[in-house]
């Protein structure tokens, strides 16, 4: 006794996997189109930080601009900000940026080394010059709040260095 099988489908059943098929190309279209808004919103908000601190040192003889007082991160998050520094002195500046912990919680541990990433090299800047610094800070799985400074210090041609200006920010690690 031979039993043949028939590959039947039922009306309802194709429907529902057009509409399937439908759904998900739609959730897909949306979900892209989301990231690419996210994309442009992100470049537009870098400018505008960009514009705000070159706006921010061509006003008065300001030295360092940094747009935020604190930066808010949830955890294994990264963030890009940026400082601006300015030479308001008569000759080249020569300079190195620092950022280092001051207070509040250990919100990186021992070491923030790994937590902000930024331009360590000495560099130099004509007179009236402005400069942009890019720095992404990184956080880690630590909630809490953390002050931070952030340094420039001018190279003297002895070797020794002073501080140029410096400025204090926070940083909030939440969820």
């Amino acid at each position: 006794m031979t039993k043949k099988g028939s590959l039947n489908l039922s009306i309802e059943a194709i429907v529902i996997i057009v509409i399937a098929f439908i759904v998900l190309g739609l959730g897909l279209g949306f979900v892209r189109q989301n990231f690419e808004t996210f994309g442009d919103l992100s470049k537009q908000v870098t400018e505008q930080v960009r514009q705000q601190i070159t706006d921010d040192l061509s006003r008065g003889d300001k030295r360092l601009s940094f747009p935020v007082s604190e930066i808010s991160l949830g955890k294994k998050e990264a963030k890009v900000t940026a400082i601006g520094i300015k030479n308001v002195k008569a000759g080249t500046l020569k300079y190195e940026v620092l950022i280092e912990e001051k207070g509040g919680a250990k919100i990186f541990g021992d070491s923030i080394g790994d937590n902000f990433l930024y331009s360590t090299d000495a560099e130099e800047l004509a007179p009236t010059e402005t400069r942009i610094i890019p720095i992404r800070v990184t956080s880690e799985t630590i909630s809490g709040t953390g002050q931070f400074k952030v340094s420039i210090y001018e190279s003297t041609g002895d070797g020794q260095k002073t501080l140029y200006d410096s400025k204090t920010f926070f940083i909030t690690i939440t969820g």
